[in-house]
């Protein structure tokens, strides 16, 4: 009977050292819930971003942001990023359905982009995409995607485009059509 009663707790004993130390699965699960949870989240908002002079670069807004820290990046919901150039003038303009903020100012716009001329002189008035990559404080664009390129009398289309706002230069990797109109 002294040999069961040692057996059964030596049993308890281990059994209870394993539950101890026992990794907890379900506290890993959590972590990376926690992980895919925003940080905060904020709805309407507008950055507006000046630089050293104390001129405006640019404004964001948006209808909904998610702030994601430990991933490194931000999600928003319907933006519109307003740039500004050398003389103070809001530029261009690029919205989207979302897009997503990664480090060292890349921003990826997903469905239905629309990148728009905010001055009357620009050659280039809209540039339509489903997806499009702006590259700051440079205002670089870049896709691989079908776009449409609409200006004065003309429209382009094609695949794949690098752009660089501030310089106002445009290239298309596979041009597609060219269509002028000859209005007078």
């Amino acid at each position: 009977m002294r040999k069961l009663i040692v057996a059964v707790a030596l049993i308890l004993c281990a059994i209870a050292t394993y539950q101890w130390f026992k990794p907890n699965e379900s506290l890993d699960a959590s972590h990376l819930d926690k992980e895919l949870l925003p940080d905060y989240i904020a709805k309407n908002i507008k950055r507006t971003q000046y630089n050293a002079d104390g001129f405006i670069t640019n404004i964001v807004t948006a209808k909904h942001l998610e702030h994601f820290d430990a991933l490194g990046f931000t999600q928003f919901e319907k933006p519109v990023y307003t740039l500004f150039n050398d003389e103070q003038q809001a530029s261009w303009q690029g919205s989207s359905q979302f897009a997503t903020w990664f480090p060292k100012d890349k921003v990826l716009l997903e469905q239905n982009v629309v990148i728009q001329s905010l001055l009357t002189n620009n050659l280039i008035e809209r540039i339509e995409t489903e997806t499009i990559e702006m590259l700051f404080p440079d205002n670089q664009l870049q896709n691989s995607h079908p776009v449409y390129i609409q200006g004065k009398g003309f429209y382009i289309k094609g695949v794949g485009l690098k752009a660089e706002l501030k310089a106002k230069t445009l290239q298309l990797t596979q041009h597609i059509q060219t269509e002028f109109n000859n209005e007078e």
